[in-house]
Protein backbone atom coordinates (compact mmCIF):
# COMPACT_ATOMS: atom_id res chain seq x y z
CA UNK A 1 0.00 0.00 0.00
CA UNK A 2 1.29 3.62 -0.32
CA UNK A 3 3.03 4.83 -3.76
CA UNK A 4 1.49 5.70 -7.10
CA UNK A 5 1.14 4.71 -10.71
CA UNK A 6 1.89 7.53 -13.57
CA UNK A 7 1.30 7.88 -17.28
CA UNK A 8 3.13 10.91 -19.24
CA UNK A 9 1.66 11.35 -22.96
CA UNK A 10 4.39 9.51 -25.72
CA UNK A 11 4.12 13.61 -26.83
CA UNK A 12 5.32 14.92 -23.87
CA UNK A 13 7.13 18.16 -24.27
CA UNK A 14 8.43 20.00 -21.10
CA UNK A 15 8.68 23.01 -22.78
CA UNK A 16 5.11 24.05 -22.09
CA UNK A 17 2.95 23.19 -19.05
CA UNK A 18 0.27 20.01 -18.65
CA UNK A 19 -2.74 19.55 -16.88
CA UNK A 20 -2.69 16.63 -13.99
CA UNK A 21 -5.10 14.34 -13.76
CA UNK A 22 -4.84 13.10 -9.80
CA UNK A 23 -7.49 9.68 -10.24
CA UNK A 24 -8.10 7.64 -6.15
CA UNK A 25 -9.38 4.51 -6.55
CA UNK A 26 -12.00 3.18 -4.38
CA UNK A 27 -12.20 1.06 -1.31
CA UNK A 28 -9.52 -2.14 -1.42
CA UNK A 29 -8.58 -1.02 -4.86
CA UNK A 30 -5.07 0.70 -5.60
CA UNK A 31 -3.54 3.13 -7.71
CA UNK A 32 -1.77 0.82 -10.65
CA UNK A 33 -5.02 -0.74 -11.54
CA UNK A 34 -7.43 2.19 -11.54
CA UNK A 35 -4.63 4.35 -13.64
CA UNK A 36 -6.47 2.78 -16.70
CA UNK A 37 -9.85 3.77 -16.07
CA UNK A 38 -7.87 7.23 -16.96
CA UNK A 39 -5.35 6.84 -19.91
CA UNK A 40 -7.08 6.59 -22.87
CA UNK A 41 -8.74 9.45 -21.92
CA UNK A 42 -5.40 11.27 -20.48
CA UNK A 43 -3.76 10.64 -24.20
CA UNK A 44 -6.50 11.85 -26.18
CA UNK A 45 -6.69 15.02 -24.23
CA UNK A 46 -3.05 15.38 -23.66
CA UNK A 47 -2.66 15.30 -19.56
CA UNK A 48 -0.42 13.67 -17.03
CA UNK A 49 -2.08 11.20 -14.91
CA UNK A 50 -0.93 10.05 -11.21
CA UNK A 51 -3.19 7.17 -9.29
CA UNK A 52 -1.66 7.29 -5.97
CA UNK A 53 -2.41 4.17 -3.53
CA UNK A 54 -4.31 4.73 -0.41
CA UNK A 55 -1.66 3.49 2.59
CA UNK A 56 -4.57 1.78 4.56
CA UNK A 57 -7.76 -0.52 2.40
CA UNK A 58 -9.31 2.98 1.72
CA UNK A 59 -8.17 6.56 2.28
CA UNK A 60 -8.22 8.45 5.20
CA UNK A 61 -6.82 11.52 7.23
CA UNK A 62 -3.24 9.20 6.54
CA UNK A 63 -3.31 9.89 3.40
CA UNK A 64 -3.62 13.62 2.38
CA UNK A 65 -0.24 14.67 3.22
CA UNK A 66 1.37 11.90 1.31
CA UNK A 67 -1.18 12.89 -1.69
CA UNK A 68 0.49 16.40 -1.22
CA UNK A 69 3.87 14.77 -1.33
CA UNK A 70 2.98 13.12 -4.72
CA UNK A 71 1.73 16.23 -6.26
CA UNK A 72 5.26 17.62 -5.23
CA UNK A 73 7.14 14.92 -7.02
CA UNK A 74 5.23 15.01 -9.72
CA UNK A 75 5.73 18.92 -10.02
CA UNK A 76 9.26 18.57 -9.32
CA UNK A 77 9.58 15.73 -12.21
CA UNK A 78 7.71 17.58 -15.30
CA UNK A 79 5.99 20.55 -15.97
CA UNK A 80 2.88 20.58 -14.45
CA UNK A 81 0.01 23.54 -15.01
CA UNK A 82 -0.06 25.25 -11.72
CA UNK A 83 -3.93 26.17 -12.47
CA UNK A 84 -4.83 22.99 -14.25
CA UNK A 85 -4.78 20.11 -11.22
CA UNK A 86 -7.78 18.03 -11.35
CA UNK A 87 -8.61 15.88 -8.58
CA UNK A 88 -11.09 12.92 -8.65
CA UNK A 89 -12.11 9.55 -7.94
CA UNK A 90 -14.33 6.36 -7.51
CA UNK A 91 -16.24 5.44 -4.40
CA UNK A 92 -14.43 6.13 -1.18
CA UNK A 93 -11.96 8.27 -3.63
CA UNK A 94 -15.09 10.29 -4.41
CA UNK A 95 -16.04 10.85 -0.99
CA UNK A 96 -12.22 11.96 -0.11
CA UNK A 97 -11.75 13.63 -3.47
CA UNK A 98 -14.29 15.98 -1.61
CA UNK A 99 -12.50 15.65 1.27
CA UNK A 100 -8.68 16.44 0.17
CA UNK A 101 -9.61 18.85 -2.96
CA UNK A 102 -12.14 20.85 -0.32
CA UNK A 103 -9.40 21.25 2.44
CA UNK A 104 -6.44 22.60 -0.17
CA UNK A 105 -8.57 24.65 -2.61
CA UNK A 106 -5.30 26.81 -3.93
CA UNK A 107 -3.83 23.22 -5.31
CA UNK A 108 -6.70 21.68 -7.38
CA UNK A 109 -7.96 23.79 -9.80
CA UNK A 110 -11.80 21.53 -9.61
CA UNK A 111 -12.54 18.14 -8.23
CA UNK A 112 -14.52 15.61 -10.08
CA UNK A 113 -15.76 12.89 -7.82
CA UNK A 114 -17.92 9.69 -9.04
CA UNK A 115 -20.29 7.78 -7.08
CA UNK A 116 -18.61 9.05 -3.50
CA UNK A 117 -20.87 11.17 -1.00
CA UNK A 118 -20.24 13.80 1.52
CA UNK A 119 -18.30 12.70 4.75
CA UNK A 120 -18.89 14.62 8.21
CA UNK A 121 -15.43 15.37 8.17
CA UNK A 122 -16.54 18.26 6.22
CA UNK A 123 -18.04 20.13 8.68
CA UNK A 124 -15.52 19.49 10.89
CA UNK A 125 -12.71 20.79 9.05
CA UNK A 126 -14.31 24.11 7.54
CA UNK A 127 -14.50 22.23 3.60
CA UNK A 128 -17.70 23.60 3.63
CA UNK A 129 -16.90 27.17 4.53
CA UNK A 130 -14.46 26.76 1.10
CA UNK A 131 -16.64 25.31 -1.07
CA UNK A 132 -18.17 28.09 -2.47
CA UNK A 133 -17.16 28.85 -6.33
CA UNK A 134 -14.87 25.40 -6.10
CA UNK A 135 -15.68 23.88 -9.73
CA UNK A 136 -16.86 20.28 -8.67
CA UNK A 137 -18.39 18.02 -11.47
CA UNK A 138 -20.58 15.28 -9.13
CA UNK A 139 -21.45 11.82 -10.89
CA UNK A 140 -23.82 9.29 -9.46
CA UNK A 141 -25.43 6.45 -11.12
CA UNK A 142 -29.17 6.01 -9.84
CA UNK A 143 -28.54 2.33 -9.55
CA UNK A 144 -25.89 2.38 -7.04
CA UNK A 145 -26.50 0.00 -4.17
CA UNK A 146 -23.37 1.17 -1.99
CA UNK A 147 -24.45 4.67 -1.60
CA UNK A 148 -28.47 5.08 -2.56
CA UNK A 149 -29.26 8.37 -4.56
CA UNK A 150 -30.58 9.44 -1.62
CA UNK A 151 -26.61 10.13 -0.46
CA UNK A 152 -26.10 11.96 -3.71
CA UNK A 153 -28.48 14.15 -3.20
CA UNK A 154 -27.44 15.02 -0.09
CA UNK A 155 -24.83 15.60 -1.10
CA UNK A 156 -25.84 17.70 -4.57
CA UNK A 157 -27.42 19.72 -2.03
CA UNK A 158 -24.72 20.27 0.47
CA UNK A 159 -22.78 21.77 -2.16
CA UNK A 160 -25.09 23.72 -3.78
CA UNK A 161 -25.90 25.83 -1.05
CA UNK A 162 -22.74 25.98 0.37
CA UNK A 163 -22.08 27.68 -3.45
CA UNK A 164 -19.98 25.31 -5.11
CA UNK A 165 -19.99 25.64 -8.66
CA UNK A 166 -21.32 22.20 -9.56
CA UNK A 167 -21.93 19.99 -12.38
CA UNK A 168 -24.27 17.12 -11.50
CA UNK A 169 -24.44 13.91 -13.63
CA UNK A 170 -27.25 11.81 -12.66
CA UNK A 171 -27.10 8.18 -14.52
CA UNK A 172 -29.85 5.94 -15.05
CA UNK A 173 -28.72 2.83 -15.18
CA UNK A 174 -25.34 3.10 -13.36
CA UNK A 175 -24.83 1.36 -10.61
CA UNK A 176 -21.92 1.45 -7.76
CA UNK A 177 -19.07 1.32 -10.85
CA UNK A 178 -17.03 3.64 -12.46
CA UNK A 179 -18.40 5.78 -15.13
CA UNK A 180 -15.71 5.75 -17.84
CA UNK A 181 -17.79 6.82 -20.55
CA UNK A 182 -17.77 10.68 -18.19
CA UNK A 183 -14.10 11.26 -18.86
CA UNK A 184 -14.49 13.07 -21.81
CA UNK A 185 -17.40 14.97 -21.00
CA UNK A 186 -15.12 15.92 -17.23
CA UNK A 187 -12.04 16.65 -19.44
CA UNK A 188 -14.16 18.79 -21.72
CA UNK A 189 -15.50 20.37 -18.44
CA UNK A 190 -12.32 20.91 -16.86
CA UNK A 191 -10.36 22.32 -20.36
CA UNK A 192 -12.84 24.62 -19.97
CA UNK A 193 -12.58 26.36 -16.90
CA UNK A 194 -11.45 29.73 -17.05
CA UNK A 195 -7.76 30.48 -15.27
CA UNK A 196 -7.94 30.90 -11.22
CA UNK A 197 -8.25 34.52 -10.52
Amino acid sequence: HGGFAVYVPEHYDDRRAWPLVVALHGGSGNGRDFLWTWVRDAKRAGCLLVAPTAVGATWGDVDELGLLEILAWARSRYHVAPDRVLLTGLSDGATFTLVYGLAHPDVFRALAPCCGVWHPANFANGNLERARGVPIYLVHGAEDFLFPLALAHLTRDTLAAAGADLVYREIPDLSHTYPRGENPAILDWFGALPPRT
